[in-house]
Order: C-alpha cells, then structure tokens, then sequence
C-alpha cells in the first residue's frame, strides 16, 4: 500500500472500508465526520482505529441505518463489534416535529439543514442558509430555513450542548429578517415585537416576519422604554407576563406557560388569541 504505517491516504482508505472517496468527502463536509488529519500538501490521512470505525459504520448503513443518525446518536466515536444505534431521544425533536417541505428544492436543503444543525455543523449551517436565502421563496424562509434554525440552536443549548457559533447563526437570521421586513407594507400603527432580553434581537425580527406574513402588520422594537403601543414580548427562554400596560402577549421560541411557540405562529389554522387584539392601545 501506499500508506505509511500509522495512516492511510484516501485511496487506501476507500479499499480498505469499501467507501468511495468521494462518500468520505461528503460525510466529512457534511457531519464532521472522520476527521482525518492533513499533511502539508493538504491531503488527508486516516488512522487505523478511524478505518476500523468506517469499516463498522458502513456496514450499519448497509443493514439501513442512517448516517446522520449514527453519528448524531454518538456512533461512530466508538462502536463496539456489535454497535447497534443507542435507542436515546434525538437532539432535536420539537425541530424535527415540524412540517417539512415538500417542494423538490426546498426538501433536500431543510434535510441538509436540520443534519447540520444535529451535528453542531455551524460553517455547513450558514452555507445551507445562504443558499436557502437565494433559492427559497421568501414567504417560505420562516418555514424553511428560519424558524429550524433558531428552534435547533434553542433546543441544543437545553441539552447542554450549544453551537459555538450560535450567536453568529443568530445575527445571520435577524440581519436577513430585516431584509425580509423592508418587502413588507407597515401600518402607521403595527404591533411591535419587543425582545425580553439582548439576545432575543433575532427571535424579535423573525416573530414580526411570521406575523407580518400572517396579515398582522408588525415591527420588532428596539428602544429601551416601554412601547407606546400594543406589543407582544419574546424570549429565547420561557416568557411569562409582565407588567407592562399595553403588552397582549408572549412568544417564546420553543413555548412555555403564558407564551405560545414559534411552531404555533407557523400553523396558520392555529389561533393566537392576541393577534385578534386591535393594536392601538
């Protein structure tokens, strides 16, 4: 073989497990999973315990298991000879429970985008979001590609297991809500959407986008003073009702006790009893 001792180049690699070259690329790009080493030339090198992990993986996906699976699930890190997927909840259940597009562009970028997210694949997440922002209708975004994404990072902080670069993913979303806002038509009088705390700026924009493409004219709010008008507040965390004379209603990214979800903003047949609230106050 062309391989030193301790390594093997990628054409090894791919006799020895059975992978095509390019299936490693594309495992590696998308789950960041292996993780060969690189020499100075940049070509990769793998290790003998990451060939004996191919070699038991492949086979699990032949028998019909899914990659992404295997390797949200805690595969391959260290399968055993008999490695079977652990029966554990997935990380993002309330994410995953939402209705996936059927469109025949939109489907394979929301699959792409949710293993991403699974994976705390954050370079994978922005690139699919910025191809979604270019390919997707923006009154499908929300739908899409938004609302998972701000759901999925929520859901993996709960875990204790956060994106590194969440915050950055964050400031992506509401710097494109912004962009979406400007298409909108805005009342003299809309119902602004006030962030509970500093890092509800994304929730805040994406919750005026959904509500806005929901017929209610609506505005995030920014100042510190309370709103002069009608307003709902949001929260990343659980929300509850505050004293706030003019506030109708809460939002919170994945729902909680006085506040509905974001999932229920995306149901158009589900009724939010607030939004039937005139907005001037």
């Amino acid at each position: 073989m062309s391989n030193s001792a301790n390594s093997f180049n990628i054409k090894d690699t791919s006799k020895a497990t059975g992978l095509s070259p390019s299936v490693l690329r594309i495992w590696e790009l998308r789950y960041g999973w292996p993780c060969p080493k690189r020499k100075s030339n940049g070509y990769r090198t793998y290790q003998p315990h990451q060939i004996e992990e191919l070699r038991r993986v492949a086979d699990l996906v032949k028998q019909g298991s899914p990659i992404s699976t295997l390797i949200v699930d805690g595969l391959p890190r260290w399968p055993s000879a008999n490695a079977s997927a652990p029966s554990r909840p997935r990380l993002l259940e309330r994410t995953r429970a939402l209705p996936a597009p059927d469109d025949t562009i939109e489907a394979p970028l929301y699959r792409d985008l949710l293993n991403a997210l699974e994976t705390r694949h954050a370079p994978m997440v922005r690139q699919l979001l910025q191809r979604m922002f270019w390919t997707v209708r923006p009154g499908d975004e929300p739908r899409t590609a938004l609302v998972p994404t701000v759901m999925a990072l929520a859901e993996l902080r709960a875990a204790d297991r956060p994106i590194a670069e969440g915050g950055d993913l964050l400031a992506m979303i509401k710097e494109r809500c912004v962009q979406l806002l400007r298409m909108q038509r805005s009342s003299e009088q809309p119902l602004l959407v006030v962030p509970a705390r500093g890092g509800d700026d994304a929730l805040a924009a994406l919750t005026a986008v959904m509500l806005c493409n929901r017929g209610v004219s609506a505005r995030p709010w920014s100042e510190l003073r309370e709103p002069p008008t009608a307003y709902v507040v949001v929260s990343d965390g659980v929300t509850t009702p505050t004293s706030g004379s003019r506030q109708i209603g809460c939002v919170s990214t994945l729902g909680g006790e006085g506040a509905c979800a974001l999932a229920d903003l995306l149901d158009a047949a589900k009724p939010i009893p607030w939004m039937a609230v005139p907005t001037a106050r």
